[in-house]
């Protein structure tokens, strides 16, 4: 009686491993294809330096909400940076220039893995992400990110709660606003969703080498 029972035990724990596994893959792949974030890198970790990258970031944010103030999905909001990639850079290398520095600056866009991250009430699980990437002079700082499209942070960097519910809401499935909103603290579900998603990751890197 006691096997049948431990069988059973296991076997439910089993089933329940695999249908999270699966659901936190799929839902992961989703969201990575939901949202492009901002991604900034301070020349250095200097309070000059880093003071710059914020100053970068605002531009970068307030140039961005004017490109995408008519985008309806990540596709097209993709299609718009792609197509103003030159336009953002050049922001970028004006707010340098205009705060009195000569760093080049490198903006590209493409895939980048990204930790685990919340934001006020909202949390999104570690994962690789569209992303636009602004590196500053030699790169070598602290970095900053967000999540550019749909825009959930604004310019001072902040976020406005009642907008971006709207807007989350308007971009992403039921399914994934529900898991990455955590108020009152990033939930089970959504520590679940990460663990997977970070071990299932870590295991097709190791067997790709």
């Amino acid at each position: 009686m006691k096997k049948k029972v431990l069988i059973f035990f296991v076997s439910a724990i089993f089933v329940l491993v695999f249908t999270a596994a699966s659901y936190s893959c799929g839902f992961g792949e989703d969201l990575e294809n939901s949202v492009i974030r901002l991604h900034v890198l301070a020349n250095s970790d200097s309070a000059e330096d880093q003071a710059l990258k914020l100053r970068v970031r605002d531009r970068i944010l307030k140039d961005g909400r004017e490109l995408f103030k008519n985008a309806k999905s990540e596709e097209e909001a993709r299609r718009i940076l792609s197509e103003n990639r030159d336009f953002l850079e050049n922001s970028a290398r004006d707010e340098i220039f205009s705060a009195g520095y000569d760093y080049p600056v490198a903006l590209n866009m493409g895939k980048y893995d990204f930790p685990m991250k919340v934001y006020e009430n909202y949390a999104f699980p570690s994962g690789e992400y569209e992303a636009v990437r602004v590196e500053i002079g030699k790169a070598e700082g602290q970095n900053w990110w967000c999540v550019m499209f749909p825009p959930l942070c604004f310019v001072d960097g902040t976020v406005d709660e009642k907008k971006a519910e709207e807007t989350l809401r308007s971009a992403l499935t039921a399914d994934e606003f529900d898991v990455i909103s955590a108020s009152g603290g990033v939930d089970l579900r959504f520590k679940v969703v990460d663990v997977f998603q970070s071990s299932f990751k870590a295991v097709k890197t190791a067997l790709a080498k």
